[in-house]
C-alpha cells in the first residue's frame, strides 16, 4: 500500500509539472515523426548536372533515361565543367555526369565513355549515386546493345576514405552538444541551487547576466573545438585545406548560436532535469534533419524548410568545406550569415522571455 502510495504521488507530480508533461509527450512525438521519415540510408531523391558536350540524338536519349528516373530530383544542365563544380561546392548536387564530345560517334565501339563526377565528401551518399546511376546506364545498354565505359572520379576525397566523412560530422556534433548542455543548466542550476533570486537582485542588468551565463560555455565549447581539431588532423589524418582563421570564426559563430538556444531552454526549464529533456528535443531534429547521418535530400519535401532552421545543417557543409577543399571567405560568407541569423534569433528569444518572466 505504501509503495501504491509512493507511484501514485510520483504520478501526480509529474502530471502537475506541466512543462515535464510537455517534454514527456513532445519528445516521442518529434521522434516518431523525424526518424520515420529522415533516419534512412537510401538516397530517394538525387539532384544531378549533366553536361552534354555531344548535343546528339543518343547523348539526348541518355540525359532523358537519367531524368526519368525515379530516383532524381532535379536534373540540371550546364554549359562547362566549372558550373558544375561549383554547384557541387556548394552541395546543391551530389554529382554530375559528362558526355564527352563524339559520344554518338563512338557507339559501340571501346572509345565509348560516360564520365561521372561525385561530391567525395558525402561518401556514403555517392557511392549509392554511382550504383543508380550504373543502373541507369546499363538499362541504356540493353537497349542499344552497345558498350558503355562509366568513369567515376570523386571530388575531395578520391579514395572516399569514411573517417573524411564522419569526423568533419563529429567536430559540429559533439562541440554542439557540449554548448547547448552547458548553456541550458546555467540558469536552472542557479534555480535549483536557490541563488537564482540573488543574481536578479544584483545590479546586472538581464542582458549581462545573459551574457555570464553564455560566455563560459562559449569559451569552454571552442577550447573542445580545438582539442577536436587536432585530434581531426593529427590522429585522423583528416586534410585541411582551409584558413584557420576563417574556420574560428564559423566555430565561434555556430557555437554562438547553439548557445543562445541553450539559454532559451534555460529560461524555459525550473529544473536541470527539464533542461536536460529539452536539449534532446532540440537535439534529435537537428542530428536528423542536418545531413549528420543521412542525406538532406531523403527528407520529404513538406519537412525540408525545417532543416533550414537547424544551425547544424549549414556548419557540416562549412567544416567540410574547410576540411576537403579550402573554402574560401565568399563562398562561406552565405551558410556563416544564416548561421549568425539563427543565433539573434535564438538569444533575443531567450533575452525577450528572461525579461518577461523576471522584469
Amino acid at each position: 500500500m505504501r509503495l501504491l502510495a509512493l507511484i501514485k504521488k510520483e504520478l501526480l507530480s509529474i502530471r502537475s509539472d506541466k512543462k515535464s508533461m510537455l517534454i514527456i509527450i513532445a519528445l516521442p512525438l518529434v521522434q516518431i515523426l523525424i526518424f520515420s521519415f529522415a533516419a534512412t540510408t537510401e538516397v530517394r531523391y538525387m539532384d544531378l548536372a549533366v553536361f552534354d558536350q555531344d548535343g546528339s540524338y543518343q547523348s539526348k536519349e541518355f540525359v532523358q533515361e537519367i531524368k526519368g528516373s525515379k530516383y532524381v530530383r532535379d536534373l540540371t544542365n550546364v554549359q562547362n565543367y566549372e558550373t558544375a563544380q561549383k554547384m557541387i561546392d556548394t552541395q546543391k548536387i551530389i554529382a554530375f555526369v559528362v558526355i564527352p564530345d563524339g559520344f554518338s560517334k563512338n557507339l559501340g565501339t571501346q572509345d565509348s565513355q560516360i564520365q561521372l563526377i561525385l561530391d567525395g565528401r558525402r561518401s556514403n551518399t555517392a557511392q549509392v549515386v554511382e550504383g543508380y546511376i550504373s543502373q541507369i546506364l546499363m538499362k541504356t545498354q540493353s537497349k542499344d546493345e552497345s558498350p558503355l565505359d562509366l568513369q567515376m572520379h570523386y571530388l575531395y576525397n578520391q579514395n572516399l576514405n569514411n573517417f573524411w566523412f564522419i569526423v568533419p560530422n563529429l567536430f559540429g556534433s559533439i562541440t554542439m552538444l557540449l554548448a547547448i548542455i552547458l548553456c541550458s543548466l546555467s540558469l536552472t542550476r542557479e534555480k535549483e541551487l536557490g541563488t537564482y533570486e540573488q543574481i536578479l537582485v544584483s545590479p546586472l542588468s538581464s542582458y549581462e547576466i545573459l551574457l555570464g551565463k553564455l560566455i563560459p560555455g562559449l569559451l569552454i565549447s571552442i577550447g573542445v573545438s580545438t582539442l577536436v581539431l587536432c585530434l581531426s588532423i593529427f590522429v585522423y589524418e583528416i586534410p585541411f585545406l582551409g584558413s584557420l582563421a576563417l574556420l574560428y570564426v564559423g566555430v565561434i559563430i555556430f557555437l554562438f548560436t547553439i548557445s543562445g538556444v541553450g539559454l532559451f531552454i534555460s529560461a524555459v526549464c525550473k529544473t536541470q532535469q527539464q533542461a536536460i529533456l529539452g536539449s534532446f528535443v532540440f537535439l534529435l531534429p537537428s542530428f536528423l534533419l542536418s545531413g549528420f547521418t543521412t542525406p538532406v535530400e531523403n527528407i520529404p519535401s513538406w519537412l525540408q524548410p525545417l532543416s533550414d532552421l537547424i544551425p547544424l545543417k549549414y556548419y557540416i557543409i562549412f567544416i567540410k568545406g574547410i576540411f576537403l577543399r579550402g573554402m574560401e571567405f565568399h563562398t562561406a560568407l552565405p551558410l556563416l550569415i544564416k548561421m549568425f541569423l539563427l543565433g539573434i534569433v535564438s538569444l533575443g528569444a531567450a533575452f525577450i522571455l528572461f525579461k518577461r518572466k523576471n522584469g
